[in-house]
C-alpha cells in the first residue's frame, strides 16, 4: 500500500467519524451572567501597575522630547533659510 491509498483510507476513516454533540452554551451564560469577576492575579496586578507606570512615566517623556527637538531644530532651522535666501 502506497502513501496515497494510505491517505485515502484515513480520510475515509475521518468522514465517517461521528462527530459528538457537545453543548456548553448553559455553563457558559451562566457563568457569563454570575455577574461575579474572578479577582486578579498577582501577576495579571504586577503587569497592571507596571503598564500603569511606564505610561505615566512616557507623557513627560514625550513631552520633554519634543520640546528639546525644537531647540535643537532652530539652528539648523537658521542655516537652511539663510542658504535658501541666498540662492
Amino acid at each position: 500500500m502506497n502513501w496515497e491509498e494510505k491517505f485515502m483510507l484515513l480520510a475515509a476513516r475521518a468522514r465517517a467519524e461521528e462527530v459528538p454533540h457537545v453543548n456548553v452554551a448553559p455553563e457558559v451564560l451562566t457563568l457569563l451572567t454570575s455577574g461575579r469577576p474572578e479577582p486578579l492575579t498577582v501577576a495579571e496586578n504586577l503587569w497592571m501597575w507596571l503598564a500603569a507606570g511606564a505610561s505615566a512615566v512616557a507623557v513627560p517623556a514625550a513631552m520633554i522630547a519634543v520640546s528639546a527637538y525644537n531647540a535643537s531644530m532652530g539652528p539648523l532651522r537658521e542655516i537652511v533659510n539663510s542658504i535658501s535666501w541666498a540662492m
